[in-house]
């Protein structure tokens, strides 16, 4: 499943050297709002046209799509094999902890 990482903005973030606050105020947006991004939840395009406009950057600039694992399959292999490979893969990562 593909999440939302905001590893990017908070790296943008040190370059402009600011921190959560200094964006919060800047861009007009709560505490809530932040805390929504530094957990990776979801917000309205309108929060992030504000932060957009505060740091003077596009949208794929301050996050980006996280498509978690990617396991190798074949062109051929069916949905129900992708599953079993899965499983097999996280029962294999266990073990190797």
């Amino acid at each position: 499943m593909s999440t939302i990482s905001y590893n990017k903005l908070w790296k943008l973030l040190i370059d402009k050297r600011m921190n959560k606050k200094d964006l919060r105020l800047a861009a007009g947006v709560s505490t809530a709002v932040i805390a929504k991004l530094g957990k990776g939840d979801n917000v309205t395009t309108d929060v992030l046209l504000k932060i957009c406009n505060v740091l003077n950057c596009d949208i794929a600039d301050i996050m980006e799509i996280d498509r978690g694992t990617i396991y190798p399959i074949d062109a051929n292999v069916g949905m129900l094999a992708v599953a079993e490979r899965e499983q097999q893969y996280r029962r294999s990562e266990k073990h190797e902890r």
